[in-house]
């Protein structure tokens, strides 16, 4: 089941309806303070706002859409977000449509054509249960934590792992995991031995990247007593550790060409010889491997067995990375705040300053990068000098080189000349500078007159301003906030 990504700030409401002017009056009725409202004409354009981030905690919803209808789409967030409260508004007041709308999930049903303060009034009280929601479950967190990992999604891309996870978890099929490194692999290995039959027995991992090879054979199959220098004593392998389990060979592609004919072995007949031994041991174990390498490219290159590779890929997931799945972060980030908290005795919260950038960010070390972020975050009371500032937008307002044009000449200070004058009058404003920087500079200014030109011209009607712009209303309302643009 996806998880529930517990938004700090219950506020965000999604509204779905294909009639444009139905659409702007619940825009313009339900557009207030702080709260964050996303407009979808279809079911398909709510998804893909959707899996873009962040998820929303109530949806006002149009049972007669185009393309996928409000029941069917009503079926789909109940089994991918089961946390997101949902209002229907429908002409179709018939029973039966009633009954199935309330029994996939939705809180309230408002005929059409309805009055916006029922609408305003059944949205507030969906955002109040929601919140309420989040802070009996965060106390039941704090209550029974543990610092176990979790599987943690909101996005369709990890909802579809979750799916095929559930279909071959109680088979003892091979699957082979591969991503990025830092995407969460070994968290749906765990998931695949958690959801099965052995989820009693244990869960064995292996790095084969870790060791040397003649380290990790003796690993891998065992030893006896003499069977070389230094083996004082017998060692079990871990193949019979985890008969009755899971074992998980990470990074499996760094796996040496000798040692894969023996892993082939044992997957062809279940059966090994721990070295300096001819007794044949049986394992009844189930393997799951994974690899941050391109599989298919090492088979071509002679560097992973061909055999091999086909015994291994039965069962493929391929994890994307965090990149990929902006609806994520989030739940992720709360999750590691949760946990490190708990962990130092702290208290730290996410402001939305905070919030932005790390939604924005491009997280190149996915997953294990956020979590050692927001160790940083709690610990240091700041994310950190540990990214690229250049590949996601900064977060510092008071940087010099995310002010427009005008704010660096203004705020220099002068120097005085040998003739007494200023020197600021005569230096270039962008010398020093990169011309990536001027670049940059120069298109924020632009972009900055350009949309309060706009917003001057509609009497900062922002939905016009959209429009005429060509943009959507959410990145005109982020581009607001980041050119600093506001309202006189």
């Amino acid at each position: 089941m996806p998880n529930d990504p517990q938004t700090r700030k219950g506020n965000t409401v999604m509204v779905i309806e294909d009639d444009p002017m139905v659409r702007k009056l619940l825009q313009a009725g339900l557009d207030e303070g702080s709260r964050k409202l996303f407009m979808a004409a279809s079911c398909e354009e709510a998804f893909s706002q959707i899996d873009a981030g962040p998820v929303p905690e109530v949806i006002v919803l149009d049972l007669s859409l185009p393309g996928m209808g409000g029941i069917e789409f009503l079926g789909v967030v109940r089994k991918r977000y089961p946390f997101i409260k949902a209002i229907v508004l429908s002409a179709d007041d018939g029973v039966d449509t009633i009954v199935e709308a309330m029994r996939l999930g939705a809180l309230d049903f408002i005929p059409k054509p309805f009055k916006l303060e029922n609408v305003r009034i059944a949205v507030n009280e969906a955002l109040q249960y929601r919140q309420l929601q989040v802070e009996i479950d965060r106390g039941q967190q704090r209550n029974a934590f543990h610092d176990d990992a979790r599987f943690l999604y909101t996005s369709s891309a990890m909802a579809s792992i979750m799916e095929t996870i559930q279909r071959v978890a109680s088979t003892t099929v091979p699957v082979l995991i591969t991503g990025a490194s830092g995407v969460g692999k070994e968290l749906v290995a765990r998931e695949i031995h958690q959801r099965s039959d052995r989820r009693n027995g244990p869960f064995v991992k292996v790095n084969c990247a870790a060791l040397p090879a003649n380290l990790l054979e003796g690993e891998l199959f065992g030893f006896e007593k003499g069977a070389f220098t230094g083996a004082v004593k017998s060692k079990p392998a871990k193949f019979e550790r985890a008969n009755d389990g899971t074992f998980f060979l990470d990074e499996i592609g760094e796996l040496e060409l000798e040692l894969q004919s023996k892993l082939l072995h044992v997957l062809q007949d279940g059966s090994f010889s721990r070295l300096g031994s001819n007794k044949t041991i049986k394992s009844k174990a189930r393997i799951v491997v994974a690899t941050n390498r391109n599989i298919e490219s090492a088979v071509n290159k002679g560097e992973f067995r061909s055999d091999l590779y086909y015994r291994l890929n039965v069962i493929r997931i391929h994890v994307p990375p965090l990149c990929e799945r902006p609806s994520d972060i989030m739940i992720l980030a709360d999750h590691f705040l949760l946990r490190t908290n708990q962990k130092f005795g702290k208290s730290a919260e996410f402001d939305d300053e905070t919030r932005e950038y790390l939604l924005k960010y491009s997280w190149p070390g996915n997953v294990r990068e956020l979590e050692n972020a927001v160790s940083r975050y709690v610990v240091l009371g700041k994310l950190g000098s540990g990214f690229e500032l250049t590949e996601a937008p900064r977060i510092d307002p008071h940087d010099p080189a995310e002010r427009p044009i005008s704010g660096l000449i203004q705020d220099a200070d002068p120097v005085p000349d040998q003739n007494g004058g200023s020197e600021v009058s005569q230096r270039h404003p962008h010398e020093g500078m990169p011309l990536k920087e001027i670049a940059r500079i120069a298109a924020r200014e632009a972009e900055r007159k350009a949309i309060l030109s706009v917003l001057e011209a509609t009497r900062w009607n922002r939905s016009r301003a959209a429009l005429i712009l060509k943009v959507s209303y959410k990145a005109l309302l982020y581009k607001i906030k980041d050119c600093g643009i506001v309202r006189p």
